[in-house]
């Protein structure tokens, strides 16, 4: 079956897809911390934008209330404080496992009365942190004599807060386990990316384009709201976010691969207007908020770009299994790729809006189904090549089935036209002719003289002459004695009235009633006829070999003279042996050609039947 073929880049898939869920649950596993994101209390306050080391004295007059596990503590208007007390024995980490927070001030209370500051996120710059982590992650000071955190956090993005308590030896494994999960991620989607980039040049399909630059976003995207992009491209500092203007281009890029992958401005052309004018404008969205332009409302435009990503996918799903029930079979790979890209982005919103608590596989979901979604695309754009060629193949077939029926037509207007024109020769010219004859006889039967007896008698004979030559060419045109006597009467017909006032000696073998289909014998007779005519004009043959034998299949023939031969090459193939050659290839036979200058021909052919 033809799905068999897709059994290795599907196991290949599936196999990939298991190790990266291995990569992503196995690190924190192995690596274990404490959650003491029960312990903290939660209250919000009016926002502001002082840069403080001291804790505000409102602070004090906050209403606390206990943070309940999945809880999303999202307040774009006001900022976000929490307080708890820290169980610490020794050396430790306290993460925050939250994309995308902007400032993140901590203020830890001492043992003995003294207070430390701190502060990560992505607003602050990466080389002023204590501990050099992408995330938001603090050292916690004086290795065990820490009793209590307090934590202010301003940010624009949903806030589903998680506390992790990690040992040294902990931290640091999980630490790798973080580098090695980015290492294959962005090692995948370079390898992909490349992969693709060769096709979409050296096939110049813009598909491969679209997916490229898809690709490309989906990574930079990682890059952006990981904290990578702080920790490596603006250490000390960037002035604006790029992440949903990012995510925008790729949704858009996404959209426009979809369209042209499938057809969709052909097939549906009001559809992709549509979809291209609403990924455009998730674009304008994303240029806005990067920007800060003053009209956007922060607090609406985050969840409307977020239901614009969310549509986007949705609308690859959509598309995809739509055209794959209607027939375009290349889309399967695609409609797979969409459902995980969906169902990762799905549990990312639930975890971001805090319908779901934190895990190390839902933490790094988004990141596994993007990878997932490159992977099953690439195997998609190469489904496409596939069926592109086998469409190609299947074309070349019929375009070369319709040459051979034209082909055939042509051959059998030919042979009418012959038949009839031979007719015409024989039944009203040489009709004529024999009248001409009769009455010549008659008047020299009646009138004839001495005089008259040797200038009629040469009319006679010319006249006979004319007639035998009308025969023959009837014959010639239209071998009346193949469709009535057979093949073999014909063909030795033919041979003796060729050759016989030619100083060419002839053999003829031929199996008794071939039995052939009337195509196929009128296919020989009209190749033999040409061998005769190549023998008795060009080679200066003094012998002639023909020999016709059945097999299982259908029917060998080899045709020989002992001429002077030809250099083989494309030029030499005259006419005739163009004409021969192709009347055994319209039948599904094998043709060959042998001859050397000074050593004959040699003509060999069969034919299936």
């Amino acid at each position: 079956m033809k799905c068999q073929r897709y059994s290795l880049p599907v196991a290949a898939a599936v196999l990939l897809l298991l190790l990266l869920s291995g990569c992503v649950g196995q690190y924190p596993a192995l690596s274990a911390s404490t959650d003491i994101t029960d312990r903290f209390e939660v209250a919000w306050a009016p926002w502001n934008e002082q840069d403080v080391k001291e804790i505000p004295s409102y602070v004090l007059h906050l209403d606390f209330r206990p943070v309940r596990t999945v809880r999303n503590l999202d307040r774009f208007d006001r900022e976000i404080w929490l307080k708890a007390g820290v169980p610490s024995s020794g050396a430790a980490v306290l993460e925050l496992p939250v994309y995308m927070l902007g400032k993140v001030d901590a203020w830890f209370h001492m043992a003995d009365g003294r207070l430390f500051h701190d502060r990560s996120g992505t607003w602050y710059p990466y080389v002023e942190r204590n501990q050099k982590h992408a995330g938001i992650a603090f050292p916690l000071p004086g290795e065990g004599s820490v009793k209590g955190v307090l934590m202010r956090i301003r940010t624009g993005a949903p806030v589903n807060f998680t506390a992790l308590l990690w040992d040294t030896e902990q931290w640091a494994n999980h630490a790798f386990g973080r580098q090695a999960w980015y290492g294959l991620f962005f090692g995948g989607m370079l390898a992909l990316f490349l992969y693709n980039l060769f096709f979409a040049f050296s096939l110049k399909d813009t598909s491969f384009l679209f997916y490229v630059a898809y690709m490309a976003c989906l990574a930079l995207s990682v890059v952006l709201y990981s904290g990578l992009a702080e920790e490596y491209f603006w250490p000390t500092g960037k002035t604006v976010s790029l992440v949903l203007l990012v995510a925008a281009l790729g949704s858009f890029f996404g959209v426009g691969f979809v369209n042209r992958f499938l057809g969709v401005r052909t097939r549906y052309p009001r559809l992709f207007w549509i979809s291209t004018l609403v990924a455009g404008t998730g674009v304008l969205l994303g240029i806005g908020i990067t920007l800060q332009l003053a009209f956007l409302d922060q607090p609406f435009i985050v969840p409307l770009m977020h239901v614009t990503f969310v549509l986007g996918p949705s609308y690859y799903l959509g598309m995809s299994f739509y055209s794959y029930l209607k027939g375009v079979r290349q889309a399967r790979f695609l409609a797979l790729g969409m459902s995980i890209l969906l169902t990762s982005l799905f549990i990312y919103f639930l975890f971001t809006y805090g319908y779901i608590a934190y895990s190390g596989y839902v933490y790094h979901i988004l990141e596994a189904g993007l990878l997932a979604d490159a992977l099953l695309l690439s195997l998609a754009l190469s489904d496409r090549i596939k069926f592109l060629t086998e469409e190609k193949q299947r074309l070349d077939r019929k375009y070369a089935e319709m040459q051979k029926q034209f082909a055939r037509e042509m051959i059998r207007i030919e042979e009418q036209e012959k038949k009839k024109h031979a007719s015409i020769l024989h039944d009203s010219v040489g009709h004529g002719l024999l009248v001409i004859r009769q009455q010549l006889d008659d008047f020299l039967r009646r009138h004839g003289d001495e005089t008259s007896a040797a200038p009629i008698g040469a009319m006679q004979r010319q006249c006979s002459e004319v007639m035998n030559e009308v025969r023959s060419l009837s014959h010639e045109l239209h071998p009346h004695i193949l469709s009535k006597l057979g093949l073999k009467t014909a063909l030795m017909a033919v041979f003796k009235r060729s050759f016989q006032h030619r100083n060419i000696s002839w053999i003829a073998d031929i199996a008794d009633d071939p039995g052939l289909p009337a195509n196929v014998e009128t296919a020989i007779y009209r190749i033999a006829q040409e061998a005769i005519s190549n023998a008795l004009k060009y080679a200066e043959a003094s012998e002639f070999y023909f020999s016709l034998t059945r097999n299982n299949g259908g029917v060998d023939v080899e045709i020989k003279d002992d001429g002077k031969g030809f250099a083989q090459g494309h030029e030499s193939k005259g006419l005739g042996l163009k004409m021969m050659e192709g009347h055994v290839r319209l039948l599904a036979g094998v043709f060959q050609l042998q001859s050397e200058v000074g050593e004959g021909t040699v003509i060999r052919f069969s034919i299936p039947c």
